[in-house]
């Protein structure tokens, strides 16, 4: 088994979240409590790719060794989850992400993950709760080369995120965060063996049972 090298590049989008996040916690106000029960969620993202590092045999118009980019997409996330009353909550996600590669390959890469988060939320306001959480799961990678067809791998997958939680109403609330998400390198045989990390800010529903 390969170790994770989960160490996000250095994005401006990171920060600034993390700076968000940190002001909330330092303006804490009395809590709430946390709506206890099983929960589900619907979020949609911005997802930003780190450079491709492509390694190994490589379609002919680019060579072994380089990097290449690949273009901002779009992608989803389902989660079926628990919050216990605790602050810590887990929960069962699927996510699909998809992007094209850069003008110097024609093609595009897609990932379809299950993964296993862990969610602790920081209970400290009365309308919205800052969470954080990390994720471990598999991946199911899809590479396609115009001309040449498909190729697919499996690996392990990890992530963070952070965010916040904003209560609409017992049942409801409003989802904003970022996540970044990165796996074990895929290897697409007889193309190329690639390195890639995903950057995301997310947004949508959470429904409470």
């Amino acid at each position: 088994m390969e170790c994770p090298n989960f160490k996000p590049r250095k994005k401006p989008a990171f920060y600034t979240i993390l700076v968000f996040v940190m002001a909330f916690l330092l303006g804490a106000l009395p809590a709430n409590a946390l709506t206890e029960g099983p929960y589900f969620t619907l979020t949609g993202s911005i997802d930003t790719f780190g450079d491709l590092a492509l390694s190994g045999k490589v379609d002919s118009l680019v060579p072994s060794g380089t990097s290449i980019k690949q273009e901002t997409g779009i992608g989803f996330n389902h989660a079926i989850g628990y919050q216990f009353k605790n602050s810590l909550s887990t929960e069962l996600e699927f996510s699909y992400k998809a992007g094209n590669f850069g003008p110097s390959l024609s093609g595009d890469m897609t990932s379809k993950s299950f993964l296993v988060n862990g969610i602790y939320s920081f209970n400290i306001r009365e309308f919205y709760t800052p969470y954080i959480g990390y994720g471990i799961g598999y991946a199911f990678h899809e590479a396609s080369i115009e001309g040449k067809g498909n190729r697919d791998d499996a690996t392990l997958a990890y992530q963070l995120k952070i965010g916040v939680d904003a209560e609409l109403s017992r049942k409801l609330s409003i989802l904003l965060g970022y996540r970044f998400f990165t796996t074990n390198n895929p290897k697409f045989k007889g193309y190329f063996t690639a390195e890639s990390a995903v950057h995301s800010i997310e947004a949508g529903l959470k429904f409470h049972f």
